[in-house]
């Protein structure tokens, strides 16, 4: 009996044993989750804080292409929201010249991200990219429409120097001119007047005078009567006989 019962106690202390084992793993386990859950919780609040704030305008839409949410930059951005549930490029954002709809459902169902540097939208210019995920696609847009102006205007600039620089070239080189009636021939093989092809050449008017000896060869009466003011006496007068 007395074997019996130390057999019993025995056994009874090795499942109490078991037990408090049982319960260190389970609370470890325990630990482990509510570590995990922790992690997970910083993750989620650094990818929220990442998704609604940052400068971008994003929407996210399911595999089918509807929209699920919007962040701040979108929402406060002056445009037209769109409403959860509407399908991208569909009920929202229908206008632009490529199929949208199209390159969105390509780049969810082969996981492929896809970036349009410059899409005209209306009166806007926008950077878009598209970046898939396992439950639909993440759809981020920039108005590049300033920066569009800016470049633009640059490069009319830009030409506009190189023409004139062109013009200067012109100048400086050596010009067809007649001997005679002092007219240009342009790299055309026309013959202009000299003030058309400067005025076409450069941005240069003309106003017309006549020059001293001129006006002394053609004009000698006039000549003398401005040589006698200059002077400031009568102009001279042949006695007749």
């Amino acid at each position: 009996m007395r074997k019996k019962e130390q057999s019993f106690e025995s056994q009874l202390q090795e499942e109490i044993q078991r037990l408090r084992d049982e319960l260190a793993r389970f609370e470890e386990v325990e630990k482990q989750y509510k570590e995990t859950l922790r992690l997970l919780s910083e993750k989620e609040s650094f990818n929220f804080a990442l998704f609604q704030y940052n400068p971008f305008l994003t929407v996210v839409v399911n595999c089918e292409g509807r929209v699920v949410k919007s962040n701040v930059a979108k929402r406060h951005s002056g445009d037209r929201l769109p409403n959860i549930g509407d399908i991208m490029y569909r009920d929202y954002a229908a206008r632009h010249t490529i199929d949208m709809y199209g390159q969105l459902m390509d780049a969810i169902h082969t996981n492929t991200i896809k970036h349009f540097k410059e899409l005209k939208y209306e009166h806007k210019y926008l950077s878009v990219t598209i970046s898939p995920f396992p439950q639909g696609a993440i759809i981020i847009s920039q108005d590049i429409t300033e920066q569009k102006i800016t470049e633009r205007d640059r490069d009319t600039l830009i030409s506009e120097l190189r023409r004139a620089l062109n013009e200067v070239e012109i100048l400086r080189g050596m010009l067809p001119i007649c001997a005679s009636c002092k007219k240009i021939r342009d790299d055309k093989g026309y013959w202009n007047h000299i003030e058309t092809y400067l005025s076409e050449h450069s941005h240069l008017d003309f106003t017309h005078t006549l020059c001293p000896e001129c006006i002394q060869q053609h004009y000698p009466e006039y000549w003398d009567h401005l040589q006698s003011k200059k002077n400031g006496s009568a102009p001279h007068k042949n006695s007749e006989a």
